[in-house]
């Protein structure tokens, strides 16, 4: 085999995992979305059960196929799970999915975490579009990282992971283990705490 082949193999392997790894972003921040029936669709729980399936999770794919089957209309059961655990619980059971709110130290959305978030996708050569969340929502993050896994910006990839997403999320995760008693968003946190982490 010659050098110039090998690379080609090696560039056609590359490309196949960054585009994977975008996928698995962009399913992910679906899963962290307000519900909505433009993707809370049956394909889209199919494919949430497959993911589970792949990984060889039994339990968490258990629970995802009983909450389906007993679940008359998930959208709707979604949404009220959505918006109790992320907007409207109880004081001290709401999850919020905003970094600024676990590392800026003062709880309030808008901080220097979520200043630091959007500069860092500006100098990356990204903005939102979607002005409706501060740009350090969970959503926001995962869709960054899908955008720069799918051009191969490795490097980027991790140096967001370790500077700007797992400082909080672990923090995020470990309330969410707590107070989240939904399975389908249960296991949505420990997919992304699982793809992320091995990312590091």
């Amino acid at each position: 085999m010659s050098v110039h082949s090998l690379s080609r193999d090696q560039d056609d392997a590359s490309a196949t995992e960054a585009a994977t790894l975008s996928s698995l972003y962009s399913f992910l921040a679906l899963t962290m979305r307000y519900p909505d029936p433009a993707f809370c669709t049956e394909p889209f729980f199919d494919a949430f059960e497959s993911l589970l399936a792949s990984l060889d999770w039994p339990s968490e794919l258990a629970a995802v196929r009983a909450w389906r089957e007993w679940t008359p209309d998930p959208l709707d059961d979604l949404r009220t799970a959505y918006t109790g655990l992320f907007i409207t619980a109880a004081p001290g059971t709401t999850i919020p999915p905003y970094a600024s709110i676990y590392l800026d130290g003062d709880g309030t959305l808008y901080g220097r975490t979520t200043e630091r978030t959007r500069a860092f996708y500006r100098e990356r050569g990204f903005d939102l579009t979607d002005e409706t969340e501060p740009a350090d929502h969970i959503r926001f993050e995962l869709e960054f990282l899908a955008a720069l896994a799918g051009e191969a910006r490795f490097d980027d990839e991790e140096r967001f992971l370790q500077t700007l997403f797992r400082p909080w999320f672990v923090r995020f995760q470990e309330k969410s283990m707590q107070e989240a008693r939904h399975p389908f968003y249960r296991v949505s946190i420990q997919l992304i705490d699982f793809f992320t982490k091995e990312e590091q």
